[in-house]
């Protein structure tokens, strides 16, 4: 199969999931440095005379706290998808071994904007088409084979007056389309960004035409 040669594609081909460590590091410096800006803070009498001003506690107190929060949120969030990305890997393994690993903040059926529970994590791609699959359960609670694919391609909506890319739109024979919304690494617990999707859409396009004996006149852009 031809892909872009970025490592996290391989990562994501492989199954593997990067070293957490550096983020918990940033999330941890994030985090102490909001805190030890409000401490400083708090410790100045200038500052705490100006407490009541309306912009001092919208620039020197609210904004400390932002970056603490992102940093504990972080913290949290790559924390529990790893957990959660390492048991649902551990229930792929023991029975697939798939050509590749799409790790989703979110699935959706067009039709009901919901898949059946219990909610999936991970999607694997192999040569009977895709599946989903949830740390909670030894078998896919989804599957969708080639045959009822018709073509992948970047989902957008509207924010804020404009068209964003969010997901990935599978179109289906069956009259239900899925949409997905990847995370581009196991274990990292945010989507990806507009050049992360169309990527993604690219390695799914190609696996299609290699996996799949129609997908060489399917699919076209």
């Amino acid at each position: 199969m031809t892909t872009p040669d970025e490592q996290w594609v391989q990562r994501l081909r492989d199954g593997e999931m990067p070293k957490r460590w550096p983020v918990l590091l940033v999330a941890a410096v994030t985090t102490a440095s909001g805190l030890g800006v409000l401490v400083a803070e708090f410790a100045s009498p200038d500052f705490l005379r100006g407490l009541d001003s309306a912009r001092t506690q919208a620039n020197f107190v609210l904004w400390p706290l932002f970056v603490a929060g992102f940093g504990l949120l972080l913290a949290v969030v790559t924390w529990s998808a790893g957990r959660t990305d390492r048991r649902t890997l551990a229930r792929i393994r023991e029975r697939r071994a798939p050509r590749f690993h799409l790790p989703v903040s979110a699935s959706g059926l067009r039709a009901t904007d919901d898949l059946p529970g219990p909610r999936p994590e991970i999607w694997t791609v192999d040569a009977s088409g895709l599946h989903a699959w949830a740390p909670s359960r030894a078998e896919p609670v989804f599957d969708l084979p080639w045959t009822h694919i018709r073509r992948f391609s970047v989902a957008t909506k509207d924010a804020r007056g404009q068209r964003v890319d969010f997901g990935v739109w599978i179109s289906t024979t069956v009259g239900e389309d899925v949409v997905v919304e990847p995370r581009p690494a196991l274990g990292r617990g945010f989507e990806g960004g507009p050049d992360e999707l169309a990527t993604i859409v690219r390695v799914l396009r190609a696996l299609r035409r290699e996996l799949d004996p129609r997908g060489v006149a399917a699919d076209q852009p």
